[in-house]
């Protein structure tokens, strides 16, 4: 018998990329929790493998903690099954991304892989939602306020506007992406350091983490916009260009595309 979200994704008639985004994000959340709980049990069972110097000395009360796990069924023999199901999980997305109509133009683009993808796709969910570009980057967590800053807390001042539009494994997929794009080093990365320089001619009183965080902002702006329109066409929706296009009529020549992104 199936769930109720089980039902919402093959419900008749729900568009392919939405049906495939929550089937995406079904299994990022479940992803997520196991490697949660396996990085809780790692922790507990064998700090020595994570990053950084191994604890010196183990507190007593973590002895008790492994005690009281493992007479909950919580031993050596659950943390290695957690180790397969995590894997087995992330293969599931990566099968998923695979046949995601975001995949033959994400494989072209250096630092953006079949996992990535199918993360990316979790975080967008049912693109039918957000009609217009601008909608989309909100909801990603790349909107800005009227003045053109972004919804942040400002250190030393209360009652700043803090809007939170984006849920938090949306903003970690996006912190992701970022990463992504930097170690990269394709055409992402070369338009990064485009807009750095850009800015950085622009606003030299600036700080150089300013410079380096618009400059980003603005590139991974550009890759969800363009991902945006193909999973809206690819369920036969409208896919309006970008405000600046449309209604500001900026010259065309400007408008990227995601075969400008293409390394190969």
């Amino acid at each position: 018998m199936q769930t109720l979200v089980e039902s919402r994704i093959t419900e008749a008639g729900k568009p392919p990329c939405t049906a495939l985004n929550l089937q995406c994000q079904l299994v990022y959340f479940k992803l997520e929790e196991v490697r949660r709980e396996r990085y809780r049990m790692q922790r507990l069972l064998h700090p020595e493998t994570l990053k950084g110097a191994p604890p010196k000395r183990r507190a007593y009360s973590s002895y008790i903690r492994i005690e009281a796990l493992r007479q909950l069924g919580k031993d050596e023999e659950y943390y290695r099954k957690l180790i397969a199901q995590e894997a087995e999980l992330k293969k599931e997305l990566e099968s998923l991304a695979e046949i995601h109509p975001l995949w033959p133009h994400w494989s072209r683009i250096k630092g953006l892989g079949l996992y990535l993808c199918g993360a990316f796709a979790a975080a967008a969910g049912d693109i039918s939602i957000t009609p217009t570009v601008s909608a989309f980057w909100k909801s990603m967590g790349l909107d800005v306020l009227p003045d053109g800053t972004v919804p942040r807390k400002i250190r030393g001042r209360k009652g700043t506007e803090r809007r939170i539009p984006a849920l938090p494994h949306v903003t970690t997929i996006g912190e992701q992406i970022r990463q992504s794009i930097l170690r990269g080093r394709g055409k992402l990365y070369e338009l990064y350091c485009a807009k750095k320089a850009y800015y950085t001619a622009k606003r030299p009183d600036k700080a150089a983490i300013w410079n380096h965080r618009a400059a980003l902002r603005v590139v991974q702006k550009i890759l969800y916009a363009v991902s945006w329109e193909v999973m809206r066409l690819a369920d036969g929706l409208d896919a309006p260009r970008p405000y600046a296009f449309d209604i500001l009529k900026h010259p065309d020549g400007h408008l990227i595309t995601f075969e400008d992104l293409y390394d190969g």
